[in-house]
């Protein structure tokens, strides 16, 4: 099994000596302190009620998981003492600037009480879009056959070569149904909450089969991170490279909370 939790970046709180009350619902000045790569900060609401709970000296991590808001990275500013704009810009020019730009953050939640000021900025979490799981299948696809496509090494075995796989509809509903499995019950394992192994959900999406597999995975967001560590594990790499395999299906599913916030399941089969 490959596992590969997203967690939320690590929290680095700062503190400076002024703020002003134009940062309470207006992003446009650490815009126009940083420049154009920090214009497309966005004020986010469910980012203002962590700031609120950060004031309230709620670790940024506890606060982001009491509201649901699941974050690749993120980062709190405090600021003391009322000031105008022009002195708002220079301290954050001064000192978050570079990483305003350089973390990519896109989204900003502000509280303001009295003299003082919380900010937190966040990038989310991006999960696929349940839409796109047939561009996605056949990007795996892609992946996996340019993997096949040359000899390499899974673990301390030495494969040669494999032709290309073939998507197969059968398996892709298997693989859809087990990764819906894991995802709604936060279960990373191969058997099923039903008790079912990975050929008997196979053979009950119709597919007769000859020799059949199963890889799974949680955490990655997209075709090339899931692939990539399928590739890195010895086993799940040697079932991506068995020669014995003709077809194979992928799918993905969203979990409704929590982390991993994905889950994947790749199938392999070769028919009678």
């Amino acid at each position: 099994m490959v596992r590969s939790l997203v967690r939320m970046a690590v929290t680095v709180c700062f503190a400076a000596s002024a703020m002003g009350l134009a940062a309470q619902a207006d992003p446009s000045v650490i815009a126009e302190a940083c420049g154009d790569r920090s214009s497309a900060v966005e004020l986010d609401d469910t980012l203002n009620k962590v700031a609120r709970d950060v004031s309230n000296d709620t670790p940024l991590n506890d606060a982001m998981l009491r509201v649901g808001y699941l974050a690749e990275k993120s980062t709190a500013l405090y600021f003391k003492v009322l000031a105008d704009d022009a002195a708002i810009e220079e301290i954050i020019a001064d000192r978050y600037c570079v990483g305003v730009r350089d973390e990519g953050f896109t989204e900003i939640g502000v509280y303001h009480s009295h003299l003082e000021t919380w900010i937190v900025l966040a990038r989310p979490i991006v999960t696929p879009a349940i839409e796109d799981a047939a561009v996605i299948e056949v990007r795996v696809l892609e992946l996996v056959n340019a993997a096949r496509a040359q000899s390499r090494l899974c673990g301390d075995r030495e494969l040669v070569a494999a032709p290309p796989l073939t998507l197969a509809s059968e398996l892709t509903a298997a693989a859809a149904r087990h990764a819906r499995d894991m995802a709604l019950n936060g279960s990373f394992r191969h058997q099923g909450s039903d008790g079912s192994e990975s050929a008997q959900r196979v053979t009950a999406a119709g597919y007769r089969w000859r020799s059949t597999g199963e890889n799974i995975a949680a955490g990655q967001r997209t075709a090339e991170t899931v692939v990539a560590a399928w590739l890195e594990s010895p086993e799940h790499c040697a079932n991506l490279m068995n020669r014995a395999f003709n077809d194979m299906g992928v799918a993905f599913a969203l979990a409704p909370s929590g982390s991993p916030d994905t889950y994947w399941t790749q199938v392999f089969g070769t028919r009678l």
